[in-house]
């Protein structure tokens, strides 16, 4: 991944977006279903539009009123479930005409699968869904009902990695993610457009500024911060405020649809809602959305998605959570950078999903595709029907490591092996070997290049300098290196 390159690339919205998709398409064409057929699919998905939950520090750094909803702090909207309804109809029409399931027949709720997080929120957008992809069938949204109104354990796990080794590996995936200038520019592009937000807030002239305590936003020493029971966070300065906002006025934004085009009576151009959304978003990924972490807080979840997988009696499952389960899902399959166009949420969208289709060709070997798929700004605003003929936006996601085919295919065997190997690597995060300069858990030629390319100042992988000391005379250099070589020949031996 390297984030920094695209940062600015991450969010494309016009008052024209009519294409269907960005990279891969639902339905598929004509010639890719006469080599496949759709025998699964599983689904990992956010909830949809919620009202917000408005902090005393987010009043106090805006002169303006915040949006008055009509739910309770946290619930799903009326426009939210609107939304994931027609979601809900556009994937029972796609799942109709790949004949993966008779949707008309009552039976056919036996092979379909929706389990939601214990929150009124994800479980009313299973509902929901339920409501359009199998009407007048009374389809059963699961969830555990002894953790109602908290976190299941499947969409969060509240005991995290918080040793030195599992640290130093999270922020070197981190600094590595990020391209060229590491997690320093990132965070300075993600300031750039905190201005943007605090230009829309009016922040100057909110109480927090004409008491004499905020009236900007500032992200100074910022770090991920891990905790055992915590979320992780990106941390320095209000960076944390920040989001909070950011991510409250998008919800404001899509659910008053007749200030369509203006926030706080600010005209709001399509890259200053994309600056917006990127100050939530990205900050969403960069505490989430890279290996380590993400195979840490997605633990349960990889394992739920795959049971769900091997399951043959479930034909279609619907995994509802939250947007930390999105990008944590993305970094601990090591997916390759992605860019979601038409969308403020250039990361984890309202209402969007990631769509693992299990395909089987002539010759019964299996494939797996993967998608996000996701409403446009259009299509939310204006709470558009969604069908065949007028689809949700769909975009391909690739792995890093994997060789997908033409189609964009991955062997099923090669997915289920990478997913074994994401799942397994959750005991392994606090451990590791001496001299292993990379945590890759693995003493080789990879370890002495980053050694190498660190100490002559070139872009290197991963690096931990606890590790890369290796003749323990408190230097790295060269020589470091070389010492190394000596010792993988020996092993090799």
């Amino acid at each position: 991944m390297f984030l920094v390159s695209s940062i600015r690339k991450l969010c494309l919205l016009s008052a024209f977006v009519t294409s269907i998709s960005t990279s891969a398409q639902l339905p598929r064409s004509e010639s890719f279903h006469n080599q496949y057929k759709l025998v699964k699919v599983v689904v990992v998905g956010r909830h949809h539009v919620r009202s917000a939950a408005i902090s005393k520090g987010e009043r106090r750094i805006t002169p303006h009123q915040w949006h008055k909803w009509t739910v309770a702090d946290g619930n799903l909207t009326e426009r939210g479930a609107a939304l994931e309804k027609q979601m809900g109809i556009f994937f029972s029409q796609w799942i109709a005409g790949e004949h993966l399931l008779d949707l008309s027949t009552p039976s056919s709720a036996d092979s379909v699968y929706l389990y939601a997080n214990s929150m009124p929120r994800t479980i009313e957008t299973g509902q929901n869904f339920a409501e359009g992809f199998m009407p007048s069938t009374n389809l059963a949204v699961n969830y555990n009902n002894k953790s109602m109104g908290s976190m299941d354990s499947v969409f969060f796990d509240m005991d995290f990695k918080i040793s030195d080794t599992f640290k130093s590996k999270a922020k070197a995936e981190l600094e590595y993610g990020c391209g060229e200038g590491g997690f320093a520019e990132a965070i300075r592009h993600l300031q750039d457009d905190a201005a943007t937000l605090a230009e829309v807030l009016d922040i100057s002239k909110a109480p927090s500024c004409t008491q004499g305590d905020t009236c900007s936003f500032h992200f100074e020493n910022p770090s991920l911060y891990l905790h055992y029971k915590w979320m992780p966070r990106i941390s320095g300065g209000n960076i944390y405020l920040a989001q909070l906002a950011a991510s409250n006025l998008i919800l404001q934004y899509y659910d008053m649809p007749e200030t369509e085009g203006s926030i706080f009576g600010h005209a709001i151009t399509d890259e200053q809602l994309c600056a917006i959304g990127r100050v939530k978003d990205m900050w969403c990924h960069l505490s989430m959305g890279f290996p380590s972490v993400g195979r840490d807080i997605c633990h349960n979840l990889l394992r739920e998605i795959r049971k769900d997988m091997s399951d043959s009696n479930k034909k279609f499952v619907y995994l509802i959570g939250h947007d930390s389960n999105m990008a944590g899902l993305t970094g601990a399959l090591e997916v390759k950078e992605y860019n979601l166009e038409g969308t403020p949420e250039c990361k984890t969208p309202l209402g969007g999903k990631i769509v693992f289709e299990i395909w089987e060709d002539s010759s019964g070997e299996a494939y797996v595709g993967l998608n996000y798929v996701y409403q446009n700004i259009r299509q939310i605003m204006k709470t558009e029907s969604l069908n065949i003929e007028n689809p949700p936006m769909v975009t391909m996601l690739e792995i890093e490591g994997l060789r997908n085919n033409s189609e964009g295919l991955y062997k099923l065997e090669d997915f289920t092996n990478h997913l074994d190997k994401a799942i397994s690597e959750f005991d392994a995060l606090d451990n590791y070997l001496p001299s292993d300069v990379n945590l890759d858990r693995k003493i080789d030629m990879l370890d002495a290049v980053d050694i190498l390319m660190k100490t002559t100042g070139m872009p290197y992988k991963f690096f931990v300098p606890s590790q890369a000391d290796i003749d323990g005379n408190g230097t790295i250099n060269a020589d470091d290196a070389v010492r190394l070589m000596e010792i993988i020949a020996n092993i090799s031996k």
